[in-house]
């Protein structure tokens, strides 16, 4: 049971965290005439979702708690590069989802879908690392005179990247 509980962990949680976001921020994104009760207005892309919103709330709801089922229990039977596989596609197809609702209706949107990628990758990291537990061939290991400054170099090129993709600044 330890290794269904590390690959929930691990392999699930991140496609489920980013396909609730991805679902909340269709839902927020409805306009007020759907919310009025003009369901034919539903703004989605997916089909199969924009059909689902067409009918009701409830029924994307529900459609979309049937897919978290549907995901979640392909990755807890394949064998494991597959899952791997499965895990980064659906995580990457919701924040690519979600990043659709928040480009646009922002400020600093080219930022935020920036940051949220820098969380899906995150999450990924996380989940495949610890969550399942993936560990490296053998460690990596720097160059001694180059890994005495390693952190500094680091931060001061994650600054740059901050600063060039998720710092807010008029274009």
């Amino acid at each position: 049971m330890e290794g269904v509980r590390q690959r929930f962990l691990g392999l699930c949680l991140p496609p489920i965290a980013f396909s609730v976001l991805d679902g909340s921020l269709t839902l927020a994104g409805q306009t007020a005439e759907y919310w009025g009760g003009a369901y034919t207005q539903a703004n989605e892309a997916s089909p199969t979702f924009h059909y689902l919103l067409a009918a009701h709330p409830l029924a994307f709801v529900g459609g979309h708690l049937v897919w978290v089922a549907v995901f979640v229990g392909i990755i807890l039977l394949l064998p494991d590069t597959l899952a791997l596989i499965v895990c980064i596609a659906v995580t990457l197809g919701h924040t690519v989802g979600t990043a659709t609702w928040v480009l646009w209706r922002f400020h600093y949107g080219y930022q935020a879908c920036n940051g949220l990628f820098l969380l899906a990758a995150i999450a990924l990291g996380l989940g495949i690392r610890w969550g399942w537990r993936a560990g490296l061939p053998q460690e990596y290991r720097l160059p001694t005179p180059l890994a005495r400054w390693r952190w500094v170099l680091a931060t001061a090129l994650f600054a740059v990247g901050v600063y060039l993709f998720l710092w807010p600044r008029g274009a």
